[in-house]
């Protein structure tokens, strides 16, 4: 069997989550794409070889040629297109954040669980083997019990102009929303439960649109974090990171993000004596979550970011919002 993907917008990030990994993916086809431009999807389609354009994601939406769907949007019409391609039955990959905030994401979440479609938020770090590499360590028990998770996504001022989307309150914007909903998924997989938030702060030079956002959080264990996203960071590298710190070691893994990178790496000290675990470069986050989610499809496989995952992932940003004196990114 072949899974045919329709792509909902001609995003630059549906060439890298989708496109870009087909030809190491067997069983994959993108067969459709779509804009609210005709225009823009025919030159998309055949930039990327793919026979049918339309100019409406409902179109595509009703074709036959299409099993499943990428949600490539801004984050804040992934509600309605998600919910709209379940309702056609069509299984969605959704791009993160799984949607615009919490009450959205559940929306996702309840259509998914009402229908026979799967659906699967584009959180492709946690499909690569360094993620198993990561999980290995901290189940090992070699650091003893977790004191503290902290984590950061941070890109230098500059490389983002404000005239990106990502500036846009209305699209879902926000660095705790572009970048900081990897941080946030990070200490929650670490941890290995739900966190509370604390206390937040937030920079934010266009009105309600954090360009730096930073919070402290708990957790039931009695371990506290803290998680960091910005679009102006300090320094002229991209700042990407995960540590953990317990009762008698400490773990730090670089770039956690994107193993095909380079530069990926655990390091674990535990009483004066340090080890380093690297990554895989040669395969790619994308590739391996392009595999997970035909495995999903075609075979019922199990899959770790669950609609129902989103929502928690959602609840932790929307509360960090809150706590830093801002709302919710609201629904479109």
């Amino acid at each position: 069997m072949t899974l045919r993907i329709g792509l909902l917008a001609a995003s630059r990030i549906a060439e890298s989550a989708v496109i870009d990994p087909l030809a190491s993916v067997d069983g994959v086809a993108v067969t459709a794409v779509a804009a609210r431009d005709l225009g823009r999807a025919r030159e998309a389609a055949t930039r990327w070889s793919i026979p049918a354009a339309f100019g409406s994601y409902s179109e595509l939406l009703q074709s036959d040629d299409v099993d499943a769907v990428y949600v490539g949007t801004p984050a804040s019409l992934h509600r309605q297109w998600a919910v709209a391609a379940i309702e056609a039955g069509k299984h969605v990959l959704c791009e993160k954040p799984l949607a615009a905030n919490a009450v959205d994401a559940r929306q996702i979440a309840d259509a998914a669980a009402a229908g026979d479609a799967v659906v699967m938020e584009a959180f492709h770090w946690r499909y690569h083997p360094y993620v198993d590499q990561l999980r290995e360590v901290l189940d090992s028990g070699v650091l003893g019990t977790i004191r503290r998770l902290d984590a950061c996504f941070g890109i230098p001022t500059g490389q983002i102009s404000r005239d990106d989307i990502r500036y846009d309150l209305a699209l879902g914007g926000g660095a705790l929303m572009d970048l900081g909903c990897y941080p946030i998924q990070w200490v929650r997989f670490a941890a290995g439960e739900e966190p509370d938030v604390v206390s937040a702060t937030a920079e934010c030079p266009v009105r309600d649109v954090d360009e730096t956002l930073r919070a402290e959080l708990s957790w039931p264990s009695g371990a506290t974090g803290s998680v960091t996203a910005s679009m102006a960071h300090p320094g002229d590298r991209v700042d990407v990171w995960l540590r953990v710190s317990g009762e008698r070691g400490n773990l730090l893994a670089t770039n956690p993000l994107a193993p095909q990178a380079g530069g990926s790496r655990i390091t674990v000290e535990v009483q004066g004596a340090r080890r380093t675990i690297d990554a895989d470069s040669t395969t790619s986050t994308y590739q391996h979550q392009l595999a997970a989610f035909r495995d999903a499809v075609e075979d019922g496989a199990p899959f770790p970011t669950t609609s129902e995952d989103g929502v928690r992932n959602m609840e932790v940003i929307d509360a960090c919002y809150r706590a830093a004196g801002l709302q919710p990114r609201p629904s479109a």
